[in-house]
């Protein structure tokens, strides 16, 4: 404001040009304002002011007396803000490219699974921080999270997962870093071969952890459903757990030696039988009675079919076991009638056909070219109860004087005498046709027997 007392005249011009020069800077003061924090330590604009001044002070240059003292103050404001800004711009780019060269990239390596990371931070923890990262109590960190780390530096962190292990039914909790079943076992010292898993040896352990059982291997020798024994490897504690591990489980009819609750020990026999029990309906014919009606009209020895028979149905229900595919027994459970059987009914003659004469008979029977009556009249003189004693011979019985071994070979019981003349007919016919008429003395006799 110096100096418009001695020239009042240009008042106006220069109020006019210093309120266009202060807008301009509280413009700029606002930019900068934007950019960098009022309160910072590192803030160049604490010192704008003294630059400004050193800045403005350096660069006026000498001139020439003005035509009016107002336009030189007026030109002066102007600089000295236009300068101060250009100032505070280079030191803001100073700063940006103080902060690139701090500006690290380290890989960080998660499980295996690589990442880089950009950061400001001078120490491992920081960087896993840039990261959006943090190391668990349970989790290996390498290096350790306060090492300092420089560009290209490579951070590795494994995180820790639970497992919780059963041997031989013993529960331990171990925290690990290993991905699989199997690396854990490994890192355990147990070898994975030796033990059946319930998990696959390739299971990944999740980060919320994971439980497994791991029974040691034996070798036991098996006999499955008849099959020749086997060594078989197993990590079943009883015999139930092999058969169920092996998934051949016992059937409800299946039976097992020895005991399904016995315990598994090195070298044990066992022996599964697989026991089958079917059940079948089937339907069958039902055969038909034989009813024999004694007829009067027939000859005696003679028979004729009044009414044929026809077999029922019947439904069978029939169990059957198998043990080891061979039947070992059948049963039948059940059955029913389905369509009754029609009997047959033959009449059986009751008609003497002999002809008695006294205490003789005659057949008039030619039968194979016999004559019968011929040969018994010879024999016996056609008496059926006739019997001969001959001295040092056997003793001979009826119409054709059997002895009883003969007689016993064509199926005559007890002696001839108590036999019917008819079946002693039909006796000396089975001799005749087995032996001819070798057997009779009186032979020559069958061509013609004397009148009756």
């Amino acid at each position: 404001m110096n100096g418009r007392d001695d020239n009042p005249g240009h008042d106006g011009p220069e109020l006019a040009t210093a309120q266009n020069d202060l807008n301009d800077t509280n413009a700029l003061n606002d930019q900068i304002d934007m950019t960098v924090p009022a309160d910072s330590a590192d803030n160049p604009a604490s010192d704008d002011n003294n630059d400004r001044e050193v800045v403005t002070q350096s660069s006026r240059p000498a001139h020439q007396a003005d035509t009016s003292t107002g336009t030189k103050r007026s030109g002066l404001r102007r600089k000295v803000i236009l300068v101060g800004a250009a100032a505070t711009i280079g030191l803001l780019a100073v700063g940006g490219a103080t902060a690139a060269s701090l500006a690290k990239t380290v890989t960080i390596t998660v499980d295996g699974q690589q990442r880089q990371v950009t950061t400001l931070a001078g120490s491992v923890d920081g960087a896993l921080s840039s990261a959006g990262l943090q190391a668990g109590e349970h989790d290996v960190l390498a290096p350790a999270a306060g090492t300092h780390i420089s560009d290209g530096a490579q951070i590795a962190l494994e995180h820790g997962r639970l497992l919780t292990l059963t041997i031989n039914g013993q529960e331990r909790q171990v925290w690990t870093t290993a991905k699989t079943v199997d690396e854990a076992l490994s890192q355990l010292g147990q070898d994975p071969n030796a033990y059946q898993l319930s998990a696959d040896r390739a299971r990944e352990i999740p980060l919320d952890g994971l439980s497994v059982t791991a029974d040691p291997l034996r070798t036991v020798s098996l006999s499955d459903g008849g099959a020749a024994a086997a060594p078989v490897k197993t990590g079943g504690r009883t015999v139930t757990a092999v058969l169920t591990g092996l998934n051949t489980p016992l059937g409800p009819t299946d039976t097992v030696v020895p005991d399904a609750a016995t315990a598994v020990t090195d070298g044990l026999q066992i022996t599964v039988s697989r026991i089958t029990v079917t059940t079948s309906t089937d339907t069958v014919d039902i055969a038909p009675a034989d009813q024999q009606v004694d007829d009067p009209n027939l000859a005696k020895g003679s028979t004729a079919v009044a009414q044929p028979g026809v077999p029922g149905k019947a439904q069978v229900v029939t169990q059957v076991t198998t043990v080891n595919g061979v039947e070992t027994e059948r049963k039948e459970l059940s059955r029913t009638i389905v369509t009754e059987p029609t009997p047959s009914i033959t009449h059986v003659g009751s008609k003497s056909t002999l002809d008695w004469q006294g205490s003789r008979v005659f057949f008039h029977d030619t039968e194979f070219g016999v004559n019968w009556d011929g040969m018994a009249y010879c024999e016996s003189t056609n008496n059926p109860k006739a019997v001969n004693n001959p001295s040092g011979y056997l003793s001979t019985y009826g119409l054709f004087q059997f002895d009883l071994p003969t007689w016993a070979s064509v199926g005559g019981s007890g002696n001839p005498l108590d036999a019917s003349p008819e079946e002693q007919l039909v006796r000396a016919k089975l001799l005749y046709q087995s032996r001819g008429l070798e057997p009779w003395l009186c032979g020559y006799a069958a061509s013609g027997p004397p009148a009756g």
